[in-house]
């Protein structure tokens, strides 16, 4: 079975690989993985085809992606809507290559791969909102519900590591488990805070360039559509 360039199953460095346009879920992304190639089998004759258009489409988002770092609230927007529109000629141009069937697959394939980094929030994805006729106010709704769902996991995630310290402290003995005691002391629960030293770290502070990377790499198009352009 034919394998993109650059190395394994999902490595980076092939084609719609992690350091190209789009990231891990986009289509290409999806066809650099071996079991992906597979489990909507692939011929090479259909590995060369997908190479050539991505190789198109890497140079022509490229350019656009390139631009985007000094451009306005304005010139961003229509950027991603050329964004938008180029993801758009890719998939009908991949469809040509590919048969039904196989198109299908994938399709279903980057819904799974976006609901397992999301969850059910990846239902409210611009793309899959669309498709699905949800309202604004289910967004609204199932955003709410999420952010519930949520909270509550991380309750019973903080319970069962609790219960998981307390199981293994029973392993040691009377004095051992009085000098762990001492040594944690009274709980205190760690307030997460951006940058480095003192907070708001400086461009230069231990943590400030990082977070201004992050923030940078967070900024999404419209809609949310996480890893489909």
């Amino acid at each position: 079975m034919a394998q993109g360039p650059g190395g394994g199953p999902g490595g980076r460095g092939g084609f719609g690989g992690q350091g190209g346009p789009g990231g891990g879920t986009d289509l290409f992304g999806l066809l650099n993985n071996e079991s992906v190639q597979k489990e909507i089998e692939i011929v090479p004759s259909q590995m060369d085809d997908i190479r050539e258009l991505n190789q198109e489409m890497r140079s022509s988002m490229g350019d656009m992606f390139r631009g985007m770092r000094d451009a306005s609230e304005e010139e961003r927007q229509e950027m991603f809507d050329k964004l938008r529109s180029a993801r758009e000629d890719m998939e009908k141009d991949l469809s040509k290559i590919l048969m039904p069937a196989q198109m299908q697959r994938l399709k279903q394939i980057q819904v799974q791969q976006q609901a397992s980094g999301r969850g059910g929030l990846s239902i409210t994805n611009g793309r899959i909102a669309e498709e699905l006729g949800l309202s604004e106010d289910q967004i609204a709704d199932l955003r709410d519900k999420a952010e519930e769902l949520q909270t509550e996991m991380r309750e019973k995630l903080a319970q069962l590591r609790k219960d998981a310290d307390d199981e293994l402290l029973k392993l040691l003995t009377p004095e051992q488990q009085k000098k762990w005691k001492e040594m944690v002391g009274e709980p205190f629960e760690l307030q997460q805070q951006r940058g480095g030293f003192g907070g708001q770290a400086g461009p230069g502070g231990p943590g400030g360039q990082r977070g201004q990377r992050g923030q940078r790499g967070g900024q999404r198009g419209p809609g949310g559509n996480d890893g489909e352009i």
